[in-house]
């Protein structure tokens, strides 16, 4: 039965209404309440349950087996399956907290499963781990060769989501906040894993690791400071930047491969990075700190 607002109580995460002040609470807090309405909506929907040991489940079995194969051809079965639960166990974590923000949008109302495109994005997390996995034990050769196989699904998996919701919903709060944090699990572990199998040098995936993990070291070390909280929502220069980093990893890696000049094409690609990731990050802060001309002037009651 589908959840009416009565039914649970949901933490207030979205901007504050009009003319008032945001109450102040720390990322440890919002965790905290996240958590908290998470559970009450779980406790009290047999739906949400059913949804989430459906994706955790499939979860489950792709992180171990990918773990255990790892390992397996590495010579490492042990590790394999130990990073493949630890991994497992974090994504699912995440993934009841997001129970919380399971509410269509723009209208707020309820949804009691996850739905095919947060499942989707689900599985793309679940299985960013397997990446570095499958570089980093299995042989050079064959390593390569697993991490292009398993890399280029995932890849394509980042726009079958919101695909879907656009066409069949779900549309929530969940997959908007989702989608940028599993493309910074994902592309960060890619460029782990292309580093560790020779595919970039290191200071492209240093640039890589930097657009997707500054932001959100500048949040922790900013919050102090926040006025509002920061909106979780993606900018112009972000998804372009997040092309240009599928681009850059699929074009560097076919290129190592093939023996071709990679280092020129990494130049240049770099490039396209750094601007765009500068876009994002300028983008970011404007909207987190706004100046004080986008601060409208009070009205004047004209019968004063």
């Amino acid at each position: 039965m589908l959840e009416t607002p009565n039914d649970s109580v949901e933490p207030d995460l979205g901007p504050p209404a009009a003319g008032t002040e945001p109450e102040a609470i720390g990322p440890v807090a919002a965790m905290g309440r996240l958590f908290t309405g998470a559970a009450d909506r779980w406790r009290r929907s047999r739906s949400l349950r059913l949804s989430l040991a459906l994706w955790s489940g499939l979860g489950l079995a792709l992180t171990l087996g990918a773990g255990a194969s790892a390992g397996a051809l590495g010579g490492r079965l042990g590790l394999g399956l130990l990073a493949g639960a630890v991994w497992w166990v974090a994504t699912t974590a995440c993934l009841f907290a997001g129970i919380s923000l399971l509410r269509r949008y723009p209208d707020q109302s309820p949804v009691d499963r996850f739905g095919v495109p947060n499942g989707i994005t689900a599985i793309r997390a679940y299985l960013s781990l397997p990446v570095v996995l499958y570089a980093a034990l299995p042989p050079l050769g064959l390593a390569r060769v697993l991490f292009l196989a398993i890399a280029a699904p995932i890849a394509a998996l980042d726009s079958a989501d919101g695909f879907i919701a656009r066409r069949a919903g779900p549309l929530t709060v969940l997959g908007r906040a989702l989608d940028p944090i599993m493309d910074t699990a994902f592309f960060s572990l890619c460029a782990v894993a292309c580093l560790i199998v020779g595919f970039i040098p290191l200071w492209l995936a240093v640039l890589v690791l930097a657009r997707y993990g500054l932001p959100g070291v500048g949040f922790l070390v900013l919050y102090p400071w926040l006025r509002r909280p920061p909106a979780m929502v993606a900018t112009s220069f972000g998804k372009f930047n997040t092309m240009a980093s599928a681009v850059t990893i699929g074009v560097s890696s076919l290129l190592v491969l093939a023996g071709g000049p990679a280092w020129q094409t990494d130049i240049a690609l770099g490039a396209v990075l750094a601007v765009t990731a500068l876009g994002h990050f300028v983008t970011l802060w404007r909207r987190t700190f706004p100046s004080s001309r986008s601060v409208p002037a009070p009205s004047v009651d004209p019968r004063a």
